[in-house]
């Protein structure tokens, strides 16, 4: 055999092998033009994202094309694989025109010019103010959200979050790039380290405009395009703490050591999107410590760390009854995707205990 005939050889086993399923060469393009909707302005600097969203696409994680419009708003992505993807605009200071981001499906075929795509923002909304403590002190670091409310196919309302930032020193927060709509606007503070035992009978609770936990009594803030309003100021509320404590076991009643269970806030309600988390002992127990009333989803998973510190009360392999006013949907929880089913707990005005957690390990 020549060294060349070899050479082909060598270099054809090396070359990477297409798997089935997998797309062709990147050879489609896609160009278009963001625009100011009221104007018809070009928008320059406005940031565009090709997000795969179909089947046999890299995973968003490993293939996102971004593109920077230019002076004249024009964008272009090149050497782009086949399939379906969703097309998004923003640019700091403008929003969409409606839901919460400007977005539009492609489907785009190998080889394909996709161009003439137009995107059209409008000067978004600010929503603006102040959160204090009760003697009127600034309050710093509290996270402030605003939820902008719709409604559902039921009829309902559902709140998504649309924006959040943090007071500065001076207990002032901004929200700004708002769509048009109707809005809520709630504070929370950050929770507490993890693992960290309860250390008081009241903990301050996420807190709506003009300063209530009930998310009912909420004042609803309309704005439109281009608007501000100012002077959004309130108070954060305190609320009696309560614990949550119980044991997580696998499919056969064993205890699980060594695990994190983790309380989620509903992300409907806003707020802190960091969890109140409690580290199980030998026997699986956990507890977690100052939990204001409201809706939680609880999630659990094994870690690296050693046993928590024992947890007094009960034994792993006692199913005793829930206490404290605790709605559970499913007593099931899987840790390993796909397929979670999540467990949700609401917790009114006492302690939960004996919350009783199953793990499916997937043995």
């Amino acid at each position: 055999m020549s060294l060349a005939v070899l050479t082909v050889i060598v270099a054809s086993l090396m070359a990477p092998q297409r798997l089935p399923g997998q797309p062709g060469e990147p050879d489609a393009r896609v160009a278009g033009q963001v625009v100011d909707a009221l104007s018809r302005a070009p928008l320059p600097g406005a940031t565009v994202v090709l997000t795969p969203i179909g089947p046999g696409l890299p995973p968003p994680v490993a293939y996102t094309p971004q593109a920077v419009t230019d002076a004249n708003g024009q964008f272009v992505f090149q050497r782009v694989f086949s399939g379906r993807y969703q097309l998004q605009a923003q640019k700091p200071g403008f929003a969409p025109l409606t839901g919460l981001f400007e977005q539009r499906t492609l489907d785009i075929a190998a080889g394909q010019s996709i161009t003439g795509l137009e995107l059209a923002l409008q000067t978004g909304a600010v929503i603006a103010g102040r959160v204090v403590e009760a003697s009127g002190r600034p309050f710093f670091g509290v996270t402030v959200s605003a939820l902008r409310q719709t409604a559902g196919p039921d009829g309902r309302t559902i709140a998504t979050t649309a924006q959040m930032a943090q007071t500065n020193v001076a207990g002032e927060f901004r929200l700004a790039s708002l769509p048009e709509g109707n809005y809520v606007v709630i504070a929370a503070p950050m929770p507490p380290p993890p693992f960290a035992p309860a250390v008081s009978e009241t903990v301050l609770a996420p807190t709506y405009y003009p300063g209530t936990p009930d998310k009912d009594a909420a004042q609803v803030i309309a704005v439109g395009s281009a608007q501000t309003v100012n002077g959004v100021q309130f108070s954060m509320v305190s609320l009696a703490a309560h614990q949550v404590s119980g044991v997580l076991v696998d499919e056969a009643g064993s205890p699980l050591a060594g695990a994190i269970v983790m309380l989620m806030i509903d992300p409907k309600r806003g707020g802190s999107p960091t969890p109140a988390s409690g580290l199980t002992d030998e026997n699986g127990r956990f507890q977690i410590g100052g939990i204001v009333p409201g809706t939680y989803r609880v999630t659990a998973g094994m870690s690296s760390l050693p046993p928590g510190p024992p947890v007094e009360g009960g034994s792993a392999g006692a199913a005793r009854r829930v206490t404290g006013g605790v709605f559970v949907r499913d007593t099931r929880l899987s840790t390993t995707p796909p397929g979670i089913t999540p467990l949700e707990i609401t917790v009114e005005n006492a302690d939960i205990t004996d919350l009783r957690i199953v793990v499916s390990t997937g043995k």
